[in-house]
Parts: C-alpha cells; sequence; structure tokens
C-alpha cells in the first residue's frame, strides 16, 4: 500500500495578491487579506520568514505578510485606525493620478 499525498494547499495571497498589496487594494480587501493570514496554515512560517528578512533589513514594504500590513517604508501598520488613514491616502493619491481629485 502507498501513502497517499495531500494536494498541495493553494494560499489565498497568491491566488490574489493584489488583496495582500496595500497600495493597491482597498481597506475592506486588506482586513479580509489579515484574517485570511490568521486562518493560514503557513502563518508560524510566514511570521519566521517575514522576521528574518527585518533582521536582515530587507523591509517588507506596501504589503500584508502574516497578518502585518507595512507601509511602502517598510513600517508595520499597527492599529486599525492606521490602516484605514493608509488606505484613505492611498486612494486619494490613486483619484489624483486618475484626475478625479477635486
Amino acid at each position: 500500500m502507498t501513502a497517499r499525498r495531500s494536494a498541495p494547499t493553494v494560499l489565498p495571497c497568491a491566488i490574489d495578491p493584489q488583496s495582500w498589496d496595500i497600495d493597491e487594494g482597498s481597506y475592506r480587501a486588506g482586513r479580509d487579506a489579515q484574517r485570511e493570514c490568521f486562518r493560514c496554515p503557513r502563518l508560524a512560517a510566514c511570521r519566521a520568514e517575514v522576521a528574518k528578512m527585518i533582521a536582515a533589513g530587507d523591509l517588507p514594504r506596501s504589503m500584508i505578510w502574516a497578518g502585518v500590513a507595512y507601509r511602502h517604508e517598510g513600517t508595520a501598520v499597527a492599529t486599525d485606525r492606521e490602516l484605514r488613514v493608509y488606505y484613505n491616502r492611498v486612494e486619494g493619491q490613486r483619484a489624483i493620478e486618475r484626475g478625479s481629485a477635486a
């Protein structure tokens, strides 16, 4: 009898990476992405990877990694309010680039 291999897990962040990009996605998508991270079977591995990157000076930028949102300069967004403010600022910049800002 041979052992059955389980199918590889397809991670939500691999399916829809834009939701993990805080300069591209929306606040709602970002909060959903964070919740997905906290349910992910790779959460501990992702936390270890990001800690190793940060220790090496390679900061995560403009993304949600292991449930933590990081600004474009690589600092962590500490609170839900800060995350909402960040997304609002980004959306304002996108509106300017589209030429639709007042």
